[in-house]
C-alpha cells in the first residue's frame, strides 16, 4: 500500500513542469496578442488569463494533495490512524464536506489523478488557443 503513495506522489510531482508549460504558453499568447493584433485584445486576453487562473488553481490543489501523500510516505504511522486525523483536520478547516470523509485510499488516489488529468487537459487547451490565436493574428 505504501508504494501506491510513492507512485501517485511522484506522478503528482510532474504538475510543476505542466504549470511551467502553462505559463510559457500564456506568455507566448500575450506577446502574440500585443505584437500582431489589430483588433481589441480584451476578450482573448481574458480567455488566456482565465485559462491560466484555472490552471494555477489546479496546480495548488494537486500540490496540496502531493504534500499529504508525501507525508504518508515519510511517516511510519498507521495509515488508518493518519487517515482519520487527516479527515478530521480537513473537516475542521472546512476543506472537505462531511460526506467526503471515510473514503478509502484508492478512491482518493483516483481523485488526485483526475485532477492531474484535468490539469493536462487545461494546458492542452492553452496550447490550442495559442495556436489558433497565432494563426488568426499572423494571417491577417
Amino acid at each position: 500500500m505504501k508504494m501506491n503513495f510513492v507512485v501517485v506522489s511522484q506522478l503528482l510531482k510532474q504538475t510543476q513542469s505542466i504549470l511551467k508549460s502553462g505559463y510559457l504558453v500564456f506568455v507566448l499568447s500575450v506577446v502574440s496578442l500585443f505584437l500582431f493584433s489589430s483588433i481589441p485584445i480584451l476578450i482573448p486576453l481574458l480567455l488566456v488569463s482565465g485559462l491560466l487562473a484555472i490552471h494555477h488553481y489546479l496546480f495548488i490543489r494537486i500540490e496540496f494533495d502531493r504534500g499529504l501523500l508525501q507525508h504518508m510516505v515519510d511517516q511510519p504511522e498507521d495509515v488508518e490512524s493518519f487517515t482519520q486525523q487527516l479527515d478530521q483536520s480537513l473537516l475542521n478547516l472546512k476543506l472537505i464536506p462531511s460526506n467526503k470523509t471515510d473514503r478509502d485510499w484508492p478512491e482518493r488516489f483516483k481523485g488526485c489523478l483526475r485532477l492531474l488529468k484535468i490539469q493536462i487537459f487545461i494546458v492542452l487547451i492553452q496550447y490550442s488557443v495559442f495556436i489558433i490565436l497565432f494563426y488568426k493574428l499572423a494571417h491577417r
